[in-house]
């Protein structure tokens, strides 16, 4: 979606929020209330992520270093990839999007001039899916580390 059109027909109405790259900081967190939302009639022209998906940029230089956990359902541009996970541990998948094996490969398939990573290359990428139990155990251990930090 173009800036014109954004202003032209998106910004200051009511509808659901829509996320681009520059709502997504490089601290994890999301700007929600841009002032661009896309009433319900228009949805269908959008991609949908929905709440306790993860959101990572996939194209420039901030492939892969923006990354945050969605609190509510949103609609997204395109240089954003929506990770809506099929676990109740969506901070499992979170964690690993950000750890040195992901990002190796992930990596590996940037291409052009800007560095970015297709859809199609992303899901090629393996995301391993312990049993829920150890997903519980993997993120309580990583936060419990987090804390320590602080």
């Amino acid at each position: 979606m173009s800036e014109a059109e954004k202003k032209s027909k998106f910004t200051n109405v009511k509808g659901r929020y829509y996320i681009g790259t520059k709502d997504v900081d490089l601290k994890n967190r999301i700007t929600y209330n841009n002032g661009v939302a896309i009433p319900e009639q228009h949805e269908s022209a959008f991609r949908i992520a929905p709440k306790s998906s993860v959101l990572m940029c996939i194209e420039g230089g901030s492939a892969g270093k923006k990354i945050a956990v969605l609190n509510q359902d949103v609609c997204f541009g395109n240089k954003l990839c929506c990770f809506a996970a099929y676990t109740e541990i969506s901070k499992y998948v979170y964690y690993y999007l950000q750890s040195p094996i992901f990002l190796d490969m992930f990596n590996q398939y940037k291409t052009g001039i800007i560095g970015g990573v297709s859809i199609a290359k992303v899901k090629e990428i393996l995301l391993p899916l312990p049993p829920l139990q150890e997903q519980q155990r993997i993120v309580a251990q990583i936060e419990k580390l987090f804390e320590q930090l602080k």
